[in-house]
């Protein structure tokens, strides 16, 4: 076992390094990126650190894969392998956290003592977890590890005084302890169950080998018995003819010797039948006359024969042999007699029994002047008793229950698990009868007890599973199999029973019902088990069920609360929402826990129970109470939504969406209310997914096209650009506008594919023009929010840029008010990095959202766009003040300002006083697609742009 387990370890240790050294070598790139985001200064040493431990870590990881591939390798190169590469990665975490804890702070004045600290701490802790992970299958390996990479805070508080980080030298000792004792015990966890998996598969080869020798002692049994009673009645035969030639002696001599012979050719039929082979030794002349195996005599000299007898012999047995002989022939025994064992031609060594006697003795010196004897096969017997012995074992030593009953059901022999099943003795089982050892006070033990018997007398056979009670007060649940055991009258003589204990079986099976059926968190029944139940209401009992409502649950705000409150605290809020929603649910058919935050009630509608509108309002007043969870009160809410059978529908499934989407609904109006089913919401539902699998295949064949809508500068009333905007080619329903798809488009991941696509077009177009002489235009893309989280925004205007080999400054992305909302960081860096491009952006729809003057100096903003809506008011005093405050301090910021929308000569004149810079709007243009945006182009550069003064 010792050497299993220790192979063992190896072998686990060897098929986990991989993942061990991908972990350290994701982790140090980890380290070493966080370092270059957060600070703008560089060390050789650490990145020299950073540069070998990758290559090192990557060429053990490359070596490992290729010379310690399974069934490759040996154990002890591997144990040696296996240490080097835990103490080289040892040695490197502990290089790389002295750099960033005593090295780094102190090359830089950037890095403070504190973010060491975090640097440092984090490396040893994330890498001794992935080396607590994989590297406990031996201590050693864990060790060798661990220790080289805690000596620099080992070393620390030697060395280097420091009044601010006690508490950090405690906190991370106390860590450090806890992971070397956590590697101790999970050693000790891999050892053991590396220990009982061994033990397991020796008794399941043990148990195969008893099962298999105990059918072949079985087969070899019966063989025996049947050529043992052929052998008998072929004796009694042969004994009534040598009786009936005795007595046919006396009539004369020719009978007498007729007879004789009559009897020598019996015998020698009876010494063929039994296996008997006579011998008869001349010792005087030398002489030996055999009878070999065709009843044939053969004879021979006897110092050829017993040389020959001596190399047939099995090495074990002829000493023994030898000192039979040699006693018997100088008198010292009467008879002589051994068993030993010969080998025949074909290799086989076979048991005989030998048995002889000096017939003629010398009469002076008593020398043995002749000998005779028998030899007879017994290597058949020999087999069969040992296979009786084995036999006998496996009865001892079986798993299971085993008894035997005679003709009149009384038990005359129990194994020892027979025993300890029942609770008696051996000597308090036999002699009572089958089922005196149970309970029978109760009728129906007594009824099943008696038709067992009856099918075991009338049918000879018994398999059933039952509950049984011992008298000895055990309760089990048993498998019982009898069989009946007949002689050759084919009447039955015994009965040989086999008794199994079910107990835990039926405990597993009751547990895995539960597991099956309901949710362990709430002890509701789950998703699976209400479907079942739902579907039963729905097709089995429609007679007595003639409506009712399936109500959907959903905990409002759940995942912001699951959070706050932890893992933990979330459990024991789906604990109590479970608890409340069955007391108040006593009349519901089904109260069941779908999952996360999903219930589910199945409810009976009828004239003598409420409503189910009734229903729902007493759930919501009974959930206004408040939830104590973790000694905080909680106020909670509940969307619920509600299908109808059967008027909403007579399937399961049609049901389930139904109130599905009526909770959608519900959520979608902000929570805490009930809403039901109706068709409108459903066609909605509809026109949404036709929408967007056909905008799925637009965008694969290439449908979509970009229109431009010009921009004028106010100064010189020149084209200073466009704005790209998409449009549906539909090839059956024609142009679709951005209305109808773009909603929709930004609910998926569609909206990021059809900005890449404008993004494409429009500079692609750039190029055009700029091939036509149109160096000085602009096109201004419009990018949201999905744009910029998703982290593609920037290769998608790289490839732009290098495909179309033009430059940003012919590129502006107009960026909404919601797009700065959240990430803010994120969004900052993102922002930057477009301005390094050169690129100009703008900020669109300013003032219709969430504004906040922040945003304009937080990010790089060249462009303010002054919303249509403000634009079209303009004649209203409180709007004209609101489009001069923006303008007046766009321009007080330095940003070029657009106005969109410009539909009127009044809004034009309006705004030109106000000293706006670029107009926008249907009173110019409205947008067009490339060929008429080209000529609108070379017109205008060509005929300046008279605009009315009036």
């Amino acid at each position: 076992m010792e050497q299993y387990l220790y192979a063992a370890q190896i072998t686990n240790t060897i098929r986990l390094m991989r993942f061990f050294l991908l972990s350290i070598l994701i982790l140090c790139f980890y380290i070493y990126f966080i370092f270059h985001y957060s600070f703008n200064f560089s060390t050789f040493a650490f990145n020299a650190w950073f540069l070998l431990s990758e290559l090192g870590l990557a060429g053990c990881l490359f070596f490992n894969e290729m010379r310690f591939k399974p069934g490759q390798y040996s154990i002890q190169m591997a144990h040696r392998w296996i240490k080097l590469v835990c103490l080289l990665v040892g040695i490197s975490l502990g290089i790389g956290i002295a750099l960033l804890y005593y090295f780094l702070p102190k090359y830089s004045l950037e890095m403070s003592t504190y973010q060491a600290i975090i640097l440092a701490a984090l490396l040893v802790i994330i890498s001794q977890t992935f080396a607590l992970t994989f590297l406990t299958q031996r201590l050693s390996y864990f060790s060798l590890v661990f220790i080289p990479a805690i000596v620099p805070y080992l070393i620390s508080p030697l060395f280097f005084n420091s009044n601010t980080e006690p508490l950090f030298y405690l906190a991370t000792n106390f860590a450090l302890i806890c992971l070397l004792i956590c590697a101790n015990t999970s050693m000790h966890m891999h050892r053991r169950l590396s220990s009982v998996y061994f033990k397991n598969n020796q008794l399941k080869k043990q148990a195969e080998q008893q099962v298999a020798w105990t059918d072949q002692l079985c087969q070899q049994l019966q063989t025996e018995m049947n050529r043992s009673k052929d052998i008998e009645q072929q004796l009694q035969f042969n004994n009534q003819m040598l009786e009936q030639k005795v007595k046919e002696r006396t009539f004369d001599l020719e009978q007498i010797h007729k007879a004789l012979q009559d009897q020598q050719a019996n015998l020698v039929l009876a010494h063929e039948v039994a296996g008997l082979k006579p011998w008869d030794w001349d010792i005087k002349h030398r002489l030996i006359t055999l009878t070999n195996e065709h009843q044939q005599l053969k004879m021979s000299g006897s110092k050829a024969h017993h040389h020959k007898l001596q190399q047939l012999i099995h090495p074990d047995d002829l000493a023994h042999f030898r000192n039979t002989m040699k006693q018997h022939l100088r008198g010292q025994t009467d008879r002589y007699e051994v068993t030993y064992r010969v080998q025949q031609s074909n290799g086989k060594w076979v048991w005989v029994h030998d048995v002889g006697r000096v017939i003629e003795r010398d009469p002076e010196t008593r020398r043995p002047l002749r000998m005779v004897g028998i030899r007879r096969d017994i290597h058949q017997e020999k087999t069969d008793q040992e296979r009786l012995k084995l036999t006998a074992s496996v009865l001892q030593q079986a798993a299971e229950g085993i008894f035997i009953l005679n003709e009149d059901l009384r038990y005359i022999e129990v194994n020892p698990c027979f025993e300890q099943l029942t609770g008696f003795s051996r000597e308090q089982i036999i002699g009572k009868h089958l089922f005196d050892i149970a309970s029978n006070y109760k009728s129906r033990q007594r009824s099943m007890h008696n038709a067992i018997v009856k099918q075991l007398l009338k049918e000879g056979e018994y398999d059933g599973e039952m509950d049984e009670k011992y008298l000895s007060g055990k309760e089990l649940t048993i498998r019982l199999h009898m069989n009946t055991v007949s002689n050759e009258q084919n009447r039955s003589t015994h009965y040989v029973g086999i008794v199994s204990d079910l107990t835990e079986r039926r405990r597993q099976e009751q547990r895995l019902s539960y597991l099956e059926n309901y949710d362990t968190l709430t002890d509701l029944p789950n998703r699976f088990y209400y479907n079942y139940q739902l579907h039963q209401y729905l097709v089995s009992h429609q007679d007595s069920i003639k409506q009712l409502a399936v109500i959907r649950l959903n905990i409002d705000r759940f995942r912001v609360l699951n959070e706050y409150l932890s893992h933990n605290g979330g459990d024991e809020l789906l604990r109590q929402v479970a608890q409340r929603l069955r007391l108040i649910n006593a009349e519901a058919l089904l109260v069941a826990h779908l999952n996360g935050d999903d219930f589910a009630i199945i409810y009976e509608l009828s004239h003598i129970r409420p409503s189910v509108q009734q229903h729902c309002e007493r759930i919501t007043k009974a959930f206004s109470a408040p939830f104590n969870i973790q000694g905080q009160d909680h106020i909670i809410t509940l969307s619920m939504g509600v299908s109808l059978y059967p008027e909403h529908g007579r399937q399961l499934d049609y049901l389930n969406n139904c109130a599905e989407q009526a909770l959608s609904e519900a959520k979608r109006l902000g929570g805490n209310t009930t809403k039901y089913y109706s068709l409108e919401t459903t066609k909605l539902l509809e026109q949404d997914v036709h929408i967007e699998r056909d905008l799925r295949q637009a965008i694969k064949n290439d449908e979509l096209i970009v229109y431009y809508q010009p921009k004028i500068n106010f100064h010189d009333q020149q084209v200073s650009g466009f704005e790209a905007l998409v449009r549906w080619n539909h090839p059956e329903k024609g142009l679709i506008p951005p209305g109808l798809f773009i909603p929709i488009a930004e609910q998926t991941s569609l909206i990021s594919e059809i900005g890449h696509i404008v993004i494409q077009q429009t500079a692609k177009q750039i190029r055009d023009w700029q091939a036509l002489g149109f160096d000085n235009i602009r096109v201004s893309v419009n990018i949201v929010a999905q744009q910029l989280q998703r982290g593609h925004l920037l290769e998608d205007i790289d490839e732009a840029l290098n495909t179309y080999h033009i430059s940003g400054e012919s590129l502006e992305l107009e960026i909404t008010e919601s797009s700065l909302l959240e990430n803010t960081d994120e969004v900052k860096y993102i922002l930057e990095e477009i301005k390094k491009r050169h690129i100009h952006i703008s900020l669109d729809d300013f003032g219709t959202g969430y504004s906040s003057l922040s945003y304009l100096t937080d990010f790089p903003i060249d462009v303010l766009k002054i919303d249509r809506s403000f634009v079209s008011k303009i004649g209203h005093s409180k709007q004209e003040a609101i489009v001069s405050a923006m303008i007046a301090m766009g321009k007080a910021m330095g940003m070029t300002i657009v106005a969109e929308g410009i539909e009127t000569e009044h809004q034009l004149q309006y705004l030109r006083k106000l000293d706006c810079d670029i107009a926008q709007g249907f009173l110019f243009s409205k947008p067009l697609p490339q060929q008429d945006a080209t000529r609108f182009l070379s017109e205008k550069m060509q005929t300046p742009l008279i605009v009315s003064e009036s």
